[in-house]
């Protein structure tokens, strides 16, 4: 083997015997109920893509994981989105390493290359959300029709599968499937909360069940309901209007400095390889990473807070 391949080899056994250590010890210390005898003592079972997202036996950061790869709409499980940001790492960091046999630029590679995956299944999620608030209005108004109508809800969940289209066509059509297959409406609605995290969504889902056991005028409820989303959403756009000038300068400064960065790199690289050369410069470059980082998740907060 050439030296480039033993160091592939070496990282990616670290890095292996790394996740096993942490999952080791994730399953000894951190799951509720931990212990050696607890993990032997679970019993095998299916498994669905929205089995777990509110099993509070999990812990936080698992449950936060399995909503996010649920949530973001992609067809892969979250076992199988964990095993792409992995070898994401490895890829990111070993190349790193074969071409810079630098410890701690690899190390920030591995790491850049584990929460790419993470940040397109958070900006997937985030499109996907803002499409289903949009079209959530007009489909309100579509079931309160046909409940208005004479339909039954069954047959308006059907109707929204045919004719909604989007994305929320497409779960409804999920839900006209189970409900023609035999399954309780109950569990139907509450499947469609799981795999849609909207507030509004459950707010529906919650006014069929109560609707569905206590009966009442369905068709009112849903007409103010998309009033109500409807309003919130104009609201929620003027915000945004009114914050874009922050949102834009915070974009600004964001840039300025990986722009400068990169502009000396290409032309005057070596002025940046004492920073490389120096330990004093490797870590005054990472300390000035995550400061970077701080001050955005700052900003980023406050017109959070501000919205």
């Amino acid at each position: 083997m050439t030296v480039e391949q033993l160091t592939w080899l070496a990282f990616a056994s670290g890095l292996l015997v790394t996740g096993a250590v942490g999952f080791l010890v994730r399953g000894i210390l951190i799951a509720p109920g931990g212990g050696i005898g607890a993990l032997s003592g679970r019993k095998l079972r299916r498994v669905t893509p929205t089995a777990g997202l509110d099993d509070r036996s999990r812990s936080a950061v698992d449950r936060a994981f399995d909503a996010l790869v649920v949530e973001s709409g992609t067809q892969i499980v979250p076992a199988s989105a964990f095993l792409l940001c992995v070898a994401g790492s490895i890829l990111s960091g070993g190349a790193t390493l074969v071409s810079h046999p630098d410890p701690l630029l690899a190390i920030g590679a591995a790491i850049v290359g584990f929460v790419i995956p993470l940040a397109w299944l958070a900006v997937r999620r985030m499109r996907r959300t803002k499409a289903i608030r949009d079209q959530l209005p007009q489909v309100l108004e579509m079931l309160a029709r046909a409940t208005r109508a004479g339909q039954s809800v069954e047959q308006g969940i059907d109707l929204l599968a045919n004719e909604a289209g989007g994305i929320l066509g497409e779960e409804f059509a999920h839900c006209s499937r189970q409900l023609a297959m035999g399954r309780a409406f109950d569990k139907v609605v509450l499947s469609l909360a799981a795999r849609v995290r909207v507030l509004d969504l459950r707010i529906l889902t919650t006014t069929l069940i109560v609707q569905r056991q206590a009966g009442g005028h369905l068709s009112d409820t849903l007409e103010r309901m998309a009033s109500v989303v409807r309003d919130r959403l104009v609201a929620q756009r003027q915000i945004r209007a009114s914050t874009a000038a922050g949102r834009a300068s915070t974009l600004i400064v964001a840039v300025i400095s990986p722009v400068a960065y990169l502009s000396v790199y290409l032309f005057h690289r070596e002025h940046l390889q004492v920073m490389f050369d120096d330990p004093l410069g490797r870590s005054l470059l990472l300390t000035a990473l995550l400061l970077e980082l701080v001050g955005l998740a700052w900003v980023f907060t406050l017109l959070r807070s501000e919205s």
